[in-house]
């Protein structure tokens, strides 16, 4: 499963740690309740950046400029 750094970093940020890819497609995941597996699909649905994310992001990148 391929996701981007801003992907993943969304996933981190929502107490979502990829752990392993597993060979049915699926990916075993560390969240703050225990391991779980997710889908590649309902990852990158999840994976989305929301509106506060895009705007720390802008703000982050106005200041290191």
């Amino acid at each position: 499963m391929t996701l981007s750094i801003i992907q993943r970093n969304c996933l981190r940020s929502q107490g979502i740690e990829i752990k392993d890819d597993l060979p049915s497609g699926s990916v075993l995941c560390v969240t703050e309740k225990g391991e779980r597996i997710y889908t590649a699909q309902n990852l990158e649905q999840i994976a989305v950046p929301r509106l506060l994310d895009r705007l720390t992001a802008w703000m982050n990148q106005g200041v290191a400029s």
